[in-house]
Order: C-alpha cells, then sequence, then structure tokens
C-alpha cells in the first residue's frame, strides 16, 4: 500500500457538500485503494476528471478548507457534526490537522446558534 505524505492540501466546498471531486451518493466515496482516481460520471460538468481520494486526504498533515457563499451554511454545519453527512465533513487527516476558513457568508449564524442545534 502506498503511503504519501503530503503537508498541507487545499480543499474547497460545492453547495451540495463535495470537495474534490467526491460526490454525495457517488461510489467513489467508498474507495479505500487508490490515492487518485477517475471520475467519469461526474454531476458536475465536466463528467471526465480526476480526484484525490480519503485515503490521500486522511494522510496530508493538515487539510485547509476554505469555503464562500451563503449557499453552504447548512453543509458546513453537517459537515462539522461528529457524523456528517457530507463528503467534504468526512475529511478526517489520520495524524494531522482540519482547518476551516469560512467568509462572513458561508459561516452566517454560525455563532448564533446553539451547540445543541448544530447538528
Amino acid at each position: 500500500k502506498a503511503v504519501v505524505s503530503t503537508q498541507s492540501t487545499g480543499c474547497g466546498m460545492g453547495p451540495d457538500g463535495h470537495t474534490c471531486s467526491l460526490f454525495p451518493g457517488h461510489s467513489l466515496l467508498e474507495e479505500r485503494a487508490a490515492l487518485i482516481a477517475p471520475i467519469t460520471d461526474s454531476p458536475k460538468p465536466p463528467p471526465a476528471r480526476i480526484t484525490m481520494t480519503y485515503p490521500l486526504l486522511e494522510q496530508s498533515r493538515n487539510v485547509v478548507f476554505v469555503v464562500t457563499g451563503a449557499s453552504k451554511v447548512e453543509k458546513v454545519v453537517e459537515s462539522l457534526c461528529d457524523d456528517p453527512k457530507t463528503p467534504a465533513g468526512k475529511v478526517r487527516p489520520n495524524d494531522g490537522t482540519l482547518f476551516w476558513f469560512l467568509d462572513s457568508d458561508a459561516a452566517a449564524g454560525l455563532a448564533d446558534r446553539p451547540a445543541s442545534q448544530m447538528c
């Protein structure tokens, strides 16, 4: 099994909670062998692309999400929960740190929510 350690991996998040080209409900969410995988049926254009997989993201020392836009607030909340429902939320470095940088639109209302209503 290949072991790759990246210092930092930058990620974004789409309004559906996808990251890299890991889309909700797609079979690549279950990929555990390949570090990089092709996708030929992306639900977002272009249909053919390549993506990092969870095993690669898990080996990164730092995973940095940069998320902008009000359309992503609910997916940000879902991603920060202990049992995330979004592909972005399932990114967890094995021996590293996960960072989330949100603009004011993507973070709108987060400070006003009690922790009990976050997830």
